[in-house]
């Protein structure tokens, strides 16, 4: 039978550090964002350095035969999603505070009735929602979360491409792990007796998953 497997932390940290190579397209210099610190050096910045665009080129594994245009902008998208996420628990009460306000600021709103008077206020799982606060209230973040959906597709797919080889070298090194392309998910074979309790990884982890329904 089937054992999910979440993947490594030390796998999750250099898909990461691969987004932040192409974080640097925004600055023009090479970009470093500090990933358990805050603070004024939390964000590293190679002023003295200018921003070069990587080599990248796809190959014939599976998961690159399997990127096409819209998948690799869903997948970004899906990836600054789970990084506005954990960018806005920082500033919890403020992000909930904007949205009761029904600022016109505000892209998705609803109607709610609260006493019997009905309110405007802001979607709570709004993508949208997320990514207006951090963009208007960027000053309030010690560690900010740069827009990569606004990078070109040109650079969307040298990413993922990237992102795919190393899915790719992990599975090589465990070979006793597969990837399900239909259901999105890896797993490995084990047997009635020896099969554990299903994995849990971190929350925006998911989304770093290839073609995961959401949206990494």
């Amino acid at each position: 039978m089937r054992a999910p497997v979440s993947l490594p932390q030390a796998l999750a940290d250099r898909h990461t550090l691969t987004a932040q190579r192409y974080a640097g397209y925004f600055v023009g210099h090479p970009y470093r964002a500090a990933q358990q610190r805050t603070g004024p050096d939390a964000i590293q910045v190679e002023w003295d350095r200018p921003w070069r665009e990587p080599a990248v080129t796809s190959d014939d594994c599976e998961f690159c035969r399997r990127l096409t245009d819209d998948e690799a902008v869903r997948r970004v998208a899906g990836y600054q999603h789970a990084i506005d996420i954990e960018v806005l628990r920082a500033r919890a009460d403020l992000y909930t505070a904007w949205l009761n306000s029904g600022s016109p600021d505000i892209p998705e709103l609803e109607e709610v009735t609260v006493a019997g008077v009905v309110r405007r206020r802001g979607l709570t799982v709004s993508i949208a929602n997320r990514r207006r606060f951090i963009e208007l209230y960027a000053d309030k973040f010690e560690v900010g979360a740069l827009s990569l959906v606004e990078l070109p597709l040109r650079l969307k797919r040298k990413l993922c491409i990237e992102w795919n080889h190393l899915y790719r070298d992990w599975l090589l090194e465990n070979p006793d792990t597969q990837y399900d392309f239909e259901k999105r998910e890896f797993f490995r074979e084990v047997g009635d007796a020896d099969s554990p309790p299903p994995e849990r990884g971190k929350s925006w982890w998911q989304s770093a998953n290839p073609f995961s329904g959401g949206g990494g």
